[in-house]
């Protein structure tokens, strides 16, 4: 039986796993906006095995439209710091055969999806590094470099536009995207979106 609801993340719940899909596209805009980072860590935080699909070709933009070590970094994050299970697929189809398999395939010892506990607290300082990387132009290093000299993330969001500038690496230019990302008024989307529905991973109904 297939239950058919919007989720508060990932786009398929298969026994044991959740299951984020991303069109290439999607995916290489989500990591300029680190957006992906976001999704990965809300995945991860709920349940124990979360599986990423990045669902296109890659390998003609490598080097011509997103920069190699970059790349290759983010998919490093990816998987080992926010233990995400990334898989490449080539079209639709084999997304499907994919999130099929992986239904049929159930974790040991595992029924369903099991809900993680919250991080323990020595786990902490990486959280602090994730929160601050979120602002706009801030990587892991200069997350640290910031956060060594404000002491507290409350002391990073709270910081004036001179007092980030004033650390290095930072900028004015930096400096003034964070706080105007920070001083935004929050406006929700008013556009639902789009739920993708177990049964039409089944590749049973696709055509090869």
């Amino acid at each position: 039986m297939v239950d058919c609801r919007m989720l508060e993340v990932g786009d398929y719940i298969v026994p044991g796993y959740a299951v984020e899909r991303k069109e290439i596209g999607d995916f290489l805009r989500s990591l300029y906006s680190r957006r992906i980072f976001d999704q990965a860590y809300r995945l991860a935080e709920i349940y124990e095995n979360a599986v990423l699909v990045v669902e296109g070709d890659i390998a003609p933009l490598l080097g011509r439209k997103i920069r190699s070590r970059a790349y290759w970094g983010a998919l490093l994050a990816l998987t080992f710091d926010y233990g995400l299970k990334v898989f490449f697929t080539t079209d639709e189809t084999q997304t499907a055969n994919l999130i099929y398999t992986l239904r049929m395939k159930r974790p040991l010892k595992l029924v369903g999806p099991v809900v993680r506990k919250k991080p323990k607290a020595e786990d902490a300082e990486r959280m602090q590094l994730q929160m601050v990387t979120h602002l706009p132009g801030i990587g892991t290093k200069l997350a640290d470099r910031i956060l060594r000299e404000r002491r507290t993330v409350r002391n990073v969001f709270g910081a004036s536009t001179a007092e980030l500038s004033a650390v290095r690496g930072v900028g004015k230019v930096t400096a003034y995207r964070i706080s105007r990302l920070l001083d935004a008024p929050y406006r929700p989307f008013l556009k639902r979106p789009q739920q993708l529905r177990l049964e039409d991973a089944d590749p049973k109904g696709l055509k090869a």
